[in-house]
């Protein structure tokens, strides 16, 4: 791969065998994704966007189904290794954060103990060590008194909260790529603008690559420097964002575009 990229998706094809008839829902799929760049993926809901980011973090069930194609990262294929080498990239290397955290998040766990799992599992950290990372991760995604918050159980967060507490989750191996998808869903604009910040933060500190999956193309144009256009399963436009958004060459992408409501929620998201 070229200097720089740390993901290329090649010829993606997911194939559906849990119906009589197989059902493809993704055609064709590619992506490169470089080191600290934030990359958007919209398209409306059944356009292939989630199952495509599915495949990318490894959480797909190898049952059912059939995928064709390349996703090389670390210059393996994480269609074709071991299940093994996928759990170590998984977390690791490659993280997720889901639309609603509360199904996410364990509701009988506290808090601590679902952020600190990851380096229970993949490190060899001290009891005090990994308090001490779970703190710091915790005050980094901008949770007021995350001591306390360590104490509490998803149920007695608030939606935001809950997603700060899955960024800080994901974000504790140190991911070199974040797939966020539709985090922004189940929250008011306020507390979306907040998420948004807080993405661009982490990304800028730590220089995670995120691959940001979304409908709303206002958040999207706000966050991301490349956007790919998802429709039936098929990328049917890519490129800069400010060139997609300005000057779209398909008829679908047009349409998204003027569907997008007139008060300019951009400037709210960049807090003009």
């Amino acid at each position: 791969m070229e200097n720089g990229v740390l993901l290329e998706v090649t010829d993606l094809n997911i194939e559906f065998h849990d119906h009589i008839i197989p059902e493809t829902v993704v055609y064709d799929f590619d992506l490169t994704l470089r080191e600290g760049e934030i990359v958007g993926l919209v398209g409306e809901s059944g356009s292939g966007k989630s199952m495509s980011a599915l495949a990318i973090a490894g959480l797909l069930s190898r049952k059912d189904m059939k995928k064709r194609g390349q996703i090389y990262y670390d210059g393996k294929d994480l269609l074709s290794i071991s299940r093994n080498e996928l759990r170590s990239i998984q977390g690791n290397d490659i993280s997720m954060i889901f639309q609603e955290p509360l199904t996410s998040l364990n509701p009988v766990k506290k808090i601590y103990d679902q952020v600190e799992e990851p380096l229970r599992i993949h490190t060899e950290l001290d009891k005090e060590q990994r308090y001490e990372k779970v703190l710091k991760i915790l005050k980094e995604v901008e949770l007021d008194d995350p001591e306390h918050v360590m104490k509490q159980y998803p149920h007695e967060l608030s939606g935001g909260m809950r997603q700060r507490v899955m960024i800080a989750t994901a974000m504790i191996m140190e991911p070199k790529i974040l797939i966020a998808d539709e985090p922004t869903t189940a929250l008011d604009v306020t507390i979306q603008s907040q998420i948004v910040k807080l993405l661009k933060k982490l990304n800028a500190q730590r220089k995670t690559a995120i691959l940001f999956i979304s409908h709303d193309l206002s958040l999207v144009n706000s966050l991301c420097e490349r956007v790919l256009v998802m429709k039936d399963g098929y990328i049917v436009e890519s490129g800069p964002t400010k060139q997609v958004f300005n000057d779209p060459k398909e008829e679908y992408t047009k349409k998204l575009i003027a569907a997008i409501p007139k008060i300019d929620m951009t400037k709210v998201y960049r807090n003009e």
